[in-house]
């Protein structure tokens, strides 16, 4: 009887520190997601580009964001910026964490860019 007592608390020992056992850690890094758009009637399509930590890239384009005139110049940078919140927001579901922002306007075009870094440690 004592050695099948013993048995249950070794066995209950090694399973209850298993649960604490660490897990593996997701890869760290970091990542980045910059938001581009150029208001104007001759402007390209405003896009958002995530590049990944191993240099891959994906870019998507954002071709309902009309910013052909003056008076939706606004309203195309909000939704740019509303796009990019998105897209940050699904990353940090994932695991990420905003680690920096920076936002540019470039040119006599008016090139805003909005570079979100973000880490995983």
């Amino acid at each position: 009887m004592k050695k099948l007592l013993l048995f249950a608390a070794l066995g209950l020992t090694a399973a209850g520190s298993w649960a604490f056992y660490p897990n593996t850690a997701a890869p760290g890094g970091y990542l980045m997601v910059v938001g581009s758009g150029r208001p104007g009637p001759n402007s390209d399509v405003p896009e958002i580009t995530v590049i990944q930590p191993n240099g891959d890239s994906q870019v998507q384009r954002l071709p309902n964001i009309k910013v052909g005139t003056e008076r939706n110049t606004t309203a195309a940078a909000v939704e740019l910026h509303r796009a990019e919140l998105l897209k940050v927001n699904s990353l940090v579901a994932q695991g990420w964490r905003v680690a920096h922002v920076t936002q540019s306007t470039v040119g006599v075009g008016a090139t805003t860019e909005t570079v979100y870094m973000l880490e995983r440690r």
